[in-house]
């Protein structure tokens, strides 16, 4: 497979890792609805394995969900991804896959918030199709994804964005998010940023890039914020 693969100078570099640590090592906000007000990003542990936390409201992941067998029905170890998420505090999902590419999970939404104590009228599911292994039809199309991004954000919602297996749909609309929301000076920062986040993640020694394409890598390095930001006006520890 190939590998696409980017180029900052050392002093960039420098930089865009002194912004991530200062951002990586707040406290989530105190309306989070995570328990420890103490935890950074950092220690905050990931909702599943194939995840990280991107900003104190945005996580990114894989594909969250997969009917169970009968065998597995019986196992009480037996936890959907999805509820990892939800007990994580995940109150907005925003799914990159397209419509029958993957067993859909959003019918089940309520069950399994009620299963967890969770209000489903507090959850919020939201369906960009984006091709996999391709780029947004449209800037409009990220533009939408931005806007619910930002509805969280300044909501203090945590939202979790995911395509199939999390590495390249999620790595675009991720890094476009940290431009945006001004974490990111711009698309070349947020691509480091995005890479040494993904270093922790499981599946990286399987796939060693986020985005995955070379393509989605140039679609973020061309994004350009649409002027709105959050990150300095309204959640300084975004």
């Amino acid at each position: 497979m190939a590998v696409a693969t980017y180029d900052l100078p050392p002093t960039a570099i420098s930089s865009a890792l002194r912004r991530q640590a200062e951002y990586l090592s707040l406290p989530p906000p105190s309306c989070s609805p995570l328990t420890s007000a103490s935890k950074s990003l950092r220690t905050r542990p990931r909702p599943i394995p194939n995840s990280y936390w991107a900003t104190p409201f945005l996580v990114a992941c894989e594909f969250p969900y997969c009917p169970l067998t009968p065998a597995q029905l019986t196992r009480k170890h037996t936890k959907q991804k999805l509820d990892a998420l939800l007990a994580a505090g995940v109150r907005t999902f925003i799914d990159l896959t397209e419509p029958h590419e993957l067993f859909p999970y959003s019918p089940h939404l309520a069950a399994r918030c009620a299963l967890l104590g969770i209000d489903p009228a507090d959850v919020e599911y939201h369906n960009f199709p984006i091709r996999d292994r391709s780029l947004p039809d449209s800037l409009a199309l990220v533009r939408r994804i931005m806007d619910v991004l930002r509805d969280a954000a300044t909501r203090s919602r945590i939202a979790a964005v995911h395509c199939r297996g999390g590495i390249g749909r999620t790595g675009l609309v991720v890094g476009c998010w940290l431009v945006e929301c001004g974490i990111a000076r711009d698309g070349a920062d947020a691509l480091h940023m995005i890479a040494e986040e993904w270093k922790t993640v499981e599946k990286c020694k399987r796939f060693p890039s986020s985005p995955e394409t070379g393509p989605q890598f140039e679609f973020v390095r061309a994004f350009q914020r649409s002027g709105c930001d959050i990150h300095e006006e309204k959640h300084p520890m975004l």
